[in-house]
């Protein structure tokens, strides 16, 4: 019954367009051309993917805009055992190439050619640099760069991260984080 349901999704997927987008998905999200998100992905509301961008084992907040050949939550392959090929450590040692999802906050911009391995997790407001390796967490509101993706600041001071936080913005309809966002500026 699973495959039947599965099957049917993927041929509804098609008929309307959305070839690869199959992952739990919030409202008015906006897909570029060859986005692609398996099952495993969670993906919130008001988001932007950018062109060829894969999203497998991950979870992504609201209001986050994702750049063109983006790739986040990749699986993991067998290192320690013989082989790295899935089909043989799949059924030998029942290795699975998604164990963590990797989570990306609400508001994250990540660049072009952005990687973010699994099971990292990425903080609100953070800025992940064009081409940047993503291997450890990174901090809300933090600017990471290069290849291991490492923090070179921070976009605002503790004191206005904070006051962003308490805001909670990012969980609103976006005629509501019109406003709040409106009202934070003036206290910025």
């Amino acid at each position: 019954m699973n495959l039947l349901k599965k099957i049917i999704f993927r041929m509804f997927r098609i008929a309307t367009g959305k070839k690869g987008v199959y992952g739990k998905i919030g409202v008015r999200n906006k897909f570029a051309n060859g986005v692609f998100l398996e099952e495993l992905a969670v993906l919130g509301n008001y988001n932007y993917i950018g062109p060829y961008s894969m999203i497998n084992n991950g979870v992504v907040g609201n209001y986050c805009s994702i750049g063109p050949g983006v790739k986040i939550g990749q699986g993991r392959h067998s290192l320690s055992y013989i082989t790295t090929f899935q089909k043989i450590s799949s059924e030998l040692i029942g290795h699975s190439l998604n164990t963590i999802p990797s989570r990306v906050g609400n508001d994250v911009w990540c660049g072009a050619n952005v990687v973010i391995m699994q099971g990292v997790k990425i903080g609100d407001g953070a800025v992940i640099g064009a081409n940047a390796v993503v291997t450890q967490d990174i901090p809300d509101y933090a600017i990471a760069v290069g290849i291991p993706a490492k923090v070179i600041k921070y976009r605002f001071n503790n004191e206005t991260i904070k006051l962003i936080k308490e805001s909670n913005w990012y969980n609103k309809d976006i005629v509501k984080a019109k406003e709040i966002i409106k009202s934070l500026e003036k206290l910025v």
